[in-house]
C-alpha cells in the first residue's frame, strides 16, 4: 500500500508498506518533505502487520538535518476490498527459460483510522491511500544451460549521391530496420525517419520530411532498400568460466534509394552488418566442458 498525507503544518507525509508470503516478511517506510521538496524526516526498516482486514505499521524516524532519531510514526488502517479479483495469464521468456502461470490482483480501499507522526498534525482524507494484493501462481523452467540470443543490424552513415547534403543510416533489427535520412545544408536541416519492413531482402517505406527548425513537414520522402550479402559470415567464440559468448557477423551491401515529393532524389551503396550474439551460461557442474 502507499499513502500521501497532508498536514496542518503544510508538509507532506509519504508512507509505503508491503509484505510477501513467499519471502515471509513485511515492512514499511516513511518520509516527510516540505512543499519545496526539502526532506525533513526519513524512516526506513519499519514494521507492517497485515491482518485479514487491517494494517498496523510503525516506522522509526530520523531528522534529516541533524541525523538524530526523531521518534516513531504509526499508521493504522482498515482494508476494504473493491470489487472482485482480476486474473491475467503470464507467459514470459528469459533466454531459453519460460515463466508461465497467472497473476491475480485484488484492489483495496484503505480507511486510515490513525496516523501519528512526531511534530505534525495529520489531516486524514478518504483518498489518502491505495492498496493491492498480488497473488502469483507461476512456474519457471530451469534448463541445464541458460541461453540468451540477440540480433542487431546497422549500416554506415552514407552520403546520398545526387542529393546534396543528404545522408542515410539503417539501425535496429534485420527484418525491420529503422531508417534515418538527413539533409543538412547548414541552414535548414531536414530529417525523415521510420521503420522499414523487409520482405526477403528488400523493402520500402514513406515518411514525412521534417524541417528540424520549425518542426513542420516540408515534403514526403520515399525510401527503398535492397540488401545483398557480400561475403562469408565471420564467427567468433569466447569462453570465460561458465559463460560462452558466440558472435556471428554477416556483411551486406545496402542499396538505398531516396526520393521526395518535391523532386529530389539520391542513392547510396552502404556497408551494413548483421550481428548475432548467443550467450550460453552453463551450470557449475559442467563448467569448462567444450
Amino acid at each position: 500500500m502507499s499513502c500521501v498525507f497532508e498536514t496542518v503544518q503544510g508538509d507532506l507525509i509519504f508512507f509505503t508498506a508491503g509484505g510477501s508470503t513467499l519471502e515471509g516478511g513485511s515492512g514499511s517506510s516513511m518520509f516527510v518533505e516540505t512543499p519545496d521538496f526539502e526532506l525533513v524526516l526519513d524512516g526506513q526498516g519499519g514494521t507492517a502487520d497485515f491482518a485479514d482486514t487491517t494494517l498496523t505499521a510503525s516506522v522509526p524516524l530520523v531528522d534529516v538535518a541533524s541525523q538524530q532519531p526523531a521518534g516513531s510514526a504509526t499508521v493504522v488502517a482498515d482494508r476494504i476490498r473493491l470489487g472482485q479479483p482480476t486474473t491475467e495469464e503470464i507467459r514470459e521468456r528469459s533466454g531459453n527459460s519460460w515463466t508461465t502461470g497467472t497473476l491475480t490482483t485484488t484492489d483495496y480501499r484503505l480507511h486510515v483510522t490513525s496516523v501519528i507522526v512526531p511534530g505534525y498534525d495529520v489531516l486524514l482524507d478518504g483518498n489518502d491511500c491505495t492498496g493491492q494484493d498480488l497473488a502469483f501462481d507461476v512456474k519457471t523452467t530451469n534448463p541445464t544451460a541458460q541461453i540468451y540470443s540477440s540480433v542487431d543490424f546497422g549500416s554506415d552513415i552514407c552520403d546520398l549521391d545526387g542529393l546534396p547534403d543528404g545522408q542515410v543510416r539503417l539501425t535496429g533489427q534485420p527484418k525491420r530496420p529503422f531508417f534515418e535520412v538527413v539533409i543538412d545544408d547548414g541552414s535548414t536541416p531536414l530529417k525523415a525517419s521510420g521503420d522499414l519492413e523487409l520482405k526477403g531482402r528488400s523493402g520500402s517505406a514513406t515518411a514525412e520530411l521534417i524541417d528540424l527548425t520549425t518542426e513542420q513537414p516540408v515534403a514526403e520522402l520515399s525510401i527503398t532498400v535492397e540488401l545483398e550479402k557480400i561475403g562469408r559470415a565471420e564467427r567468433d567464440a569466447q569462453t570465460d568460466g561458465r559463460v560462452t559468448e558466440r558472435m556471428t557477423r554477416v556483411p551486406y551491401r545496402a542499396t538505398i534509394t531516396v526520393s521526395t515529393s518535391d523532386r529530389r532524389s539520391g542513392r547510396a551503396d552502404c556497408f551494413a552488418e548483421e550481428s548475432q550474439t548467443k550467450i550460453i551460461v552453463r551450470p557449475e557442474s559442467v563448467a569448462g566442458r567444450p
